[in-house]
């Protein structure tokens, strides 16, 4: 059958239709995407209870040169303090001869004489064992020796350095004083703080030349990365020399140099030897943040 002109320009039309429609069905498809995408961010940071989640990292506080130490029953645990007004505050009114309370199995808490000044960016804690921490509402200082649970009111005072699984067989009385001698010592070896989102981590340097080298290089404000599945890692600005410098058996907290690669390590599982792979120190405390690093991280002297 013949075609005529009549038919060409009817077929033309419906194809032009078709095109047309298919072209707005993309793009209604498209932007059903975009909103379904804007839905899941937007609910990414909203809790079940519909509350907005801030994702901003908490934020890092400072340690001091001042320690503490606690005896209670023959036993005994040392604590670093926080350059907060609080912690100061606690420290001036040391020796304290006070008894202790439990608190649901978790903490030993006492009452100083005077209650402490506490600012808004002292009001976190990590609810972790061996943090040394002040209640705001009942004015009480306690001591964790298990995990717990972070709260708003609870304001950071210091972490453990020494008799973290000592503070579970304290009770009754107990002493708290000033720990000059071991401020004394501290004095002699170098420890660094590790911040990252809102936690710290500490650790104690060997002698090695390395560790001096990087020691030397602090404050440091560098991006953290993952490697494998058992460490995290940062770049100096300047490469170490390694003369002294042991090589490392790396397990979980050790902290190293991969000098083929002029990167710092911190291991948080166990990994061992490798050519190339030298010891800077190990882990003081906190050692269960490392796994958890990202973004940027602050490093200073302890």
């Amino acid at each position: 059958m013949k075609i005529t002109p009549e038919h060409n320009g009817t077929k033309w039309m419906l194809i032009c239709l078709g095109v047309f429609l298919l072209v707005f069905l993309a793009i209604g498809c498209a932007e059903r995407n975009n909103i379904d995408q804007s839905t899941i961010d937007n609910q990414s940071e909203v809790n079940s209870s519909g509350e907005t989640i801030s994702t901003e990292p908490e934020h890092s506080l400072a340690l001091s040169d001042m320690s503490v130490k606690i005896t209670s029953q023959g036993h005994v645990a040392t604590f670093q303090l926080y350059d907060t007004v609080a912690a100061k505050e606690l420290y001036e009114q040391l020796p304290l001869e006070l008894d202790l309370t439990n608190f649901r199995d978790a903490q030993w808490m006492f009452y100083p004489p005077n209650k402490l000044n506490v600012t808004a960016q002292e009001a976190y804690h990590d609810g972790k064992k061996g943090e040394l921490s002040y209640y705001e509402p009942w004015g009480d200082v306690f001591m964790l020796y298990e995990d717990f649970y972070a709260g708003d009111e609870m304001h950071r005072l210091g972490i453990c350095l020494t008799g973290i699984d000592e503070i579970a067989n304290m009770s009754g009385s107990m002493q708290i004083e000033k720990d000059e001698i071991n401020q004394e010592a501290e004095e002699t070896k170098m420890q660094i703080s590790v911040q990252a989102n809102g936690n710290t981590t500490i650790f104690e340097l060997n002698d090695g030349k390395a560790a001096k080298e990087l020691y030397e290089q602090l404050p440091l404000t560098v991006d953290v990365e993952d490697f494998s599945n058992d460490e995290k890692i940062f770049y100096p600005p300047k490469k170490l020399d390694t003369t002294n410098t042991p090589m490392a058996n790396a397990k979980s907290g050790t902290l190293a140099y991969y000098a083929p690669w002029g990167d710092v390590v911190m291991f948080y599982q166990k990994f061992g030897s490798a050519g190339g792979l030298y010891e800077l120190g190990n882990v003081v405390s906190g050692g269960e943040h490392i796994k958890n690093m990202s973004g940027t991280i602050l490093i200073e002297k302890a």
